[in-house]
């Protein structure tokens, strides 16, 4: 299990950083996973899977997906697991749902090869790496400087993916993992170009739901899959911006062509009580650009 904060400093974090932050309108919390809280007796850990496990099966189904392993198993596994992430993280990132989704996912997908544009503190890469110990990972992000985990396997780079070289991998054998609020629109066609047709992207939030989250990578995956020719521009403000995600946007249009298949997973909110996930799995069509 993470260590607990020292009882000095919680202390003082209740007593006298707390409410100062509170005056100034910020809340000040420990950087507590959600998995630190958990149910403990036998009979509602199992209930808690098992509404988990029969989720995370409806969606691998309807993602085309046919996993090899028992679903339950792999939820199990992964809830002994996950204490025992070396990242340390309350907002931003993954979560246990997001985390949880992603390991199945894996284990399911089975790929050799794993891109992963967008690492933050490295969680995702710790998960991939548990559901693909032999996979050859390559992280990709602008931003290092606050890696809590950094595999020792792993191929680290501050360049963007796309201006990577990937003529020496499998295709067929190769997921790609976004999660770095960039244009998941640009994304798809990114990874066409380049033979890679499965994908999975975070954050992928429909447009009447976009305004809840933060720096959304817009087009996402459900904007662009329910093109439907309005002509009005999606608008939305967040902490007092103003965004705008223009109307017959000819990226967007492009990368609906180019999906075979797409599938929102549940937020699994419902099953576990931890903060929703937003994963979406993503085929393409087959060929080249």
């Amino acid at each position: 299990m993470q260590p607990r904060p020292p009882v000095v400093l919680e202390r003082l974090r209740r007593k006298v950083l707390g409410p100062l932050f509170d005056r100034l309108g910020y809340d000040l919390v420990p950087a507590a996973p959600d998995w630190t809280h958990r149910p403990t007796s036998p009979r509602e850990v199992a209930r808690l899977l098992d509404a988990a496990a029969d989720s995370l099966s409806a969606d691998l189904a309807a993602s085309g997906l046919t996993p090899d392993a028992d679903i339950r198993a792999l939820t199990e596994t992964f809830w002994h697991l996950i204490p025992t992430a070396p990242v340390r993280q309350r907002r931003g990132g993954s979560g246990f749902n997001g985390a949880l989704q992603l390991y199945v996912a894996m284990r399911v997908l089975k790929p050799r090869f794993v891109i992963e544009s967008g690492v933050f503190r490295g969680l995702t890469t710790w998960i991939i790496r548990q559901a693909c110990p032999e996979a050859a990972i390559f992280c990709h992000d602008p931003d290092l400087s606050g890696l809590q985990y950094r595999d020792a396997r792993a191929r680290y780079s501050r360049e963007d993916w796309s201006r990577a070289d990937w003529s020496r991998l499998d295709p067929a054998a190769t997921v790609a993992f976004f999660d770095d609020h960039v244009s998941q629109a640009r994304r798809v066609v990114e990874a066409h170009g380049r033979g890679i047709t499965r994908l999975l992207f975070d954050d992928d939030v429909p447009a009447h739901r976009i305004h809840s989250h933060g720096g959304p990578a817009h087009p996402t995956i459900a904007m662009i899959t329910s093109l439907d020719g309005d002509p009005e521009p999606i608008r939305w403000t967040r902490n007092g911006r103003p965004f705008e995600q223009p109307a017959g946007d000819e990226l967007a249009r492009r990368a609906a062509s180019l999906i075979a298949r797409s599938h929102p997973f549940d937020d699994l909110h419902r099953a576990t009580g931890y903060s929703p996930a937003r994963l979406t799995y993503v085929a393409l069509q087959e060929g080249g650009p």
